[in-house]
């Protein structure tokens, strides 16, 4: 009977042990869901379309096991800013929750639809304090840049003025 007691606390242990080396279910986010937003990763230099001229620099990596997607922004005019981006499965959508040297943060949830990955974001605009709904779309060009762009609505959604407009092309 001893031995019988013996030989189950081992197994329950090896059992327990691997269980808690196994990787988690969605190690390394593999589905293709996930590769949706990787045409933006890369250093980036960043004009304005409205100009022509530098909007800023953008440097996009690739982190934990390929889950997440982290974006550094420094702005021609000395601003800056970080992104943390990624693709949840429980809601099948991507999230990007932006912050800023303002403290500013923009959390914006969105989907690939027609060749682009667009996102909406409700947000309290800074320091107007004003409710604002926010869009913003990543579009990959068939020469390799990428256009983003963005609106702004301060009247609930019936009307969106532009916010921005910025072309990516990557730095050699």
């Amino acid at each position: 009977m001893r031995n019988m007691t013996v030989a189950i606390v081992l197994a329950a242990t090896i059992s327990t042990a691997s269980a808690q080396n196994a990787p988690p279910p969605n190690y390394g986010c593999p589905g293709p869901e996930y590769q949706q937003f990787k045409f933006w990763l890369g250093e980036w230099a960043v004009t304005s379309t409205a100009t022509g001229k530098p909007a800023g620099e953008n440097r996009i990596e690739l982190m934990a096991a390929g889950c997440v997607i982290f974006e550094s922004w420094k702005s021609a005019t000395g601003g800056s800013g970080n992104s943390i981006n990624v693709y949840d499965q429980a809601d099948g959508k991507w999230h990007q929750t932006w912050v800023d040297a303002t403290g500013d943060q923009v959390h914006y949830v969105g989907a690939w639809a027609n060749g682009k990955l667009e996102f909406r974001a409700e947000d309290i605009s800074t320091p107007q304090k004003q409710p604002a709904i926010l869009t913003m779309t990543f579009e990959p060009r068939p020469d390799g840049t990428i256009r983003q762009s963005g609106t702004q609505s301060i009247d609930g959604g019936k009307t969106f003025a532009p916010a921005f407009d910025l072309i990516y092309t990557k730095k050699k």
